[in-house]
């Protein structure tokens, strides 16, 4: 009776031993604050990874406890999700609270996932839970692979073998397909192995370093429901599968584009999904909400439509196809880099300053000419030589090279449209997807505007960045809102009435070619930008008044949208 109570006892003191004892637990430390939880957690599935034995009420207990704190570590998920611009400490200390803990987790389940010595009475209780422990297994390996992903980083191979062996293992068991909610108290939606699985595999399509943190996490969750409209199948079928995957190794998907077999390969397609979300995209574009389509109460449009197409034409294998890059080839050259928009504003305008310049140093009339054709009929040779001296200055100092603060980069590759450079993280943590620059090959040439399109983290010390030019000849230029802004008026001592006087706005006038026609365009900051506005443009001496119209793409804190030219007014 005694060695009865003291094993009951120490079952009690243990949260892992039972379902039971994990709820009571999981109460007595529910007054602790998010990190608080997340550690008290992780300290305790330290204690389950080197035990001698292992039982399905461990399991079962592990499965309480997993449920409990997803909502504690959902709440920390989103603290990162929605904070991308955190301070560099804030943001390291997140990533590593998610990646360890779920690293943790995936150890706490690995013992049971490689159990083959089943105590017999255990045995049919552990094959009911099979499926529910392989799929958690796998949704904690896809969190690893969506963390690396939002900082632009490839997965380590590990990952890809867990991946690989969990799915082989539901195979096996027979559970691959088997629905069930993954975490019934958070979310009833039934899932099962194949479905996680597949949603690693089409998040890994999109790691071409194009997509933004937010972007990838709308996806990832997108995906929970478009899975089960991806089949998994272990035969090639031409025209039907699009990608595939070796589950004997450590890779993640390959594309493929014709017949190909393998026992241990799997392939999919994805015209089911492209069907459904092309009935999305259609309800939409008819006005409907992305929070009752279940796209996320996060989901805004017109950003999330516009995400929506450029997964369509990724996953589209006819679109892909016609998809051609311009061709790149190998360099080792710097290139000087501004970021910052109104640093790119003012280098612009100083490259217009020095154009006009030089201009005027070459067609300015000279009096000392004029007069010497009314007296000699030519020009004498001592007015020719000061004629030369002084257009010889006038070019000096339009040509002289303003100093503008930037920073080089080596740029290992270019094509017609563009570049890829490598550049050390230290000092670059502001370097985004979406970022516009002012770039330019020396202190001689003028600057062109391109914004960030893709982004890799090579190492721990190097970042590769892939970078589109834009336009290679934008023009400095001022607005002045003509929509009846309500100005203050303000009358100093001297009498100056200054309604109406306010601080001309930075932009960029861009000539920009759309469906084969040219069109007038300006880059401005995304607090000047609202549709239908009316502005005073000037550049380069001519005055216009022109409408925004419709938007041609955005960044973070810059709007690109084409005008339509109401008149011009000198």
């Amino acid at each position: 009776m005694l060695k009865i109570f003291s094993g009951l006892v120490k079952r009690d003191g243990d949260p892992l031993s039972d379902a039971r004892a994990a709820n009571q637990w999981f109460k007595d430390i529910s007054h602790e604050d998010l990190g608080g939880r997340l550690a008290a957690v992780r300290a305790q599935l330290v204690t389950l990874v080197g035990r001698t034995e292992y039982h399905v009420e461990n399991l079962q207990a592990l499965f309480v406890i997993d449920e409990k704190i997803q909502l504690t570590y959902l709440q920390v998920c989103q603290q990162y999700v929605q904070n991308p611009r955190a301070g560099k400490a804030i943001e390291e200390k997140l990533w590593n609270d998610i990646i360890g803990f779920s690293r943790d987790m995936l150890a706490a389940y690995q013992p049971f996932v490689v159990m083959e010595e089943l105590v017999p009475e255990e045995a049919n209780g552990f094959r009911q839970i099979t499926a529910l422990m392989l799929a958690r297994a796998l949704h904690y390996v896809g969190i690893q692979v969506k963390w690396h992903f939002f900082r632009f980083q490839t997965p380590p191979v590990q990952l890809w073998a867990a991946t690989n062996q969990l799915y082989r293992l539901a195979e096996i068991s027979g559970v691959d397909s088997d629905p069930f909610p993954l975490y019934p108290s958070e979310d009833p939606t039934p899932t099962s192995c194949a479905d996680e699985f597949i949603r690693i595999q089409m998040l890994a399509t999109l790691n071409n370093g194009n997509f933004s943190l937010r972007q990838f996490d709308w996806a990832d969750r997108w995906l929970t429901g478009w899975s089960r409209h991806v089949q998994i199948e272990r035969k090639c079928r031409e025209q039907v599968h699009q990608y595939c995957v070796n589950l004997t190794e450590p890779t993640g998907p390959a594309k493929i584009h014709g017949f190909i077999e393998g026992e241990m390969l799997r392939f999919w397609g994805v015209s089911e999904l492209l069907a459904e979300m092309s009935r999305t995209m259609h309800l939409l574009e008819a006005g409907d909400s992305p929070s009752r389509l279940g796209l996320g109460d996060d989901a805004r449009m017109p950003a999330c439509l516009d995400f929506m197409r450029q997964l369509e034409i990724l996953w589209s294998r006819e679109r892909n196809q016609q998809m051609a890059r311009d061709e790149r080839t190998h360099v080792n050259k710097l290139v000087q880099v501004v970021a910052g928009l109104d640093h790119i504003f003012s280098a612009i305008r100083f490259d217009d300053e020095r154009a006009m310049a030089r201009a005027t140093a070459r067609h300015a009339p000279d009096s000392d000419e004029v007069m010497d054709m009314k007296l000699y009929g030519y020009v004498t040779e001592r007015t020719r030589q000061k004629a030369a001296t002084m257009q010889s200055r006038n070019y000096a100092y339009g040509s002289k090279v303003k100093e503008i603060e930037h920073t080089d980069w080596v740029v290992e590759n270019q094509s017609a449209g563009g570049f890829g450079a490598v550049l050390p993280l230290n000092g670059h943590d502001w370097v985004r997807l979406g970022v516009l620059l002012a770039v330019r090959n020396d202190a001689n040439s003028n600057w062109m505007i391109a914004v960030t399109r893709r982004l890799n983290r090579i190492d721990a010390e190097h970042l590769y960045a892939g970078v589109q030019v834009l336009s290679t000849t934008p023009v400095a230029a001022s607005l002045k809102s003509l929509d009846g802004e309500k100005q203050s008026t303000v009358s100093f001592d001297g009498g100056i009435d200054t309604l109406g006087l306010t601080a001309p706005k930075s932009a960029l006038y861009i000539p920009y070619v759309g469906d084969g026609k040219r069109m007038n365009s300006l880059l401005i900051h995304a607090a000047d930008y609202a549709p239908a506005k009316i502005y005073q443009v000037a550049a380069r001496e001519k005055v216009f008044m022109v409408r925004i119209n419709e938007t041609l793409e955005k960044g973070p804190d810059w709007v690109w949208a084409s005008v339509e030219v109401l008149r011009r007014d000198i």
